[in-house]
């Protein structure tokens, strides 16, 4: 199954949110249009992302891309109710590396 991964550089949880809540909105947004495989928050230059790996049925690149990047909407609509955040990337894993997919 093709794998990929929503990352998302947050810069604030809004007002009444729990920073925990920003992982579990994602997590939950991926899980009502795909497979979830893992969410995690790490650090990278010293700035939270949360990243959500997820996986589609097999289809064919350009479609699955497609889904992806419909994943990828689904997922920033719904974390931008709880937080804010600077930038947001999708990226499909091919051949042990994660390459970017483009918007």
């Amino acid at each position: 199954m093709p794998s990929y991964r929503v990352a998302l550089q947050v810069t604030d949880v809004r007002p009444g949110h729990r920073p925990s809540a920003v992982i579990d909105v994602a997590a939950r947004a991926v899980r009502e249009v795909a497979h979830l495989d893992k969410p995690d928050l790490v650090m990278e230059d010293r700035q939270p992302w949360v990243v959500v790996r997820f996986s589609i049925d097999p289809t064919g690149r350009a479609e699955e891309d497609v889904r992806a990047r419909a994943v990828l909407a689904h997922v920033e609509r719904a974390v931008g109710t709880v937080a804010t955040f600077d930038r947001i990337r999708l990226s499909r894993r091919v051949r042990g590396e994660w390459l970017i997919v483009p918007r």
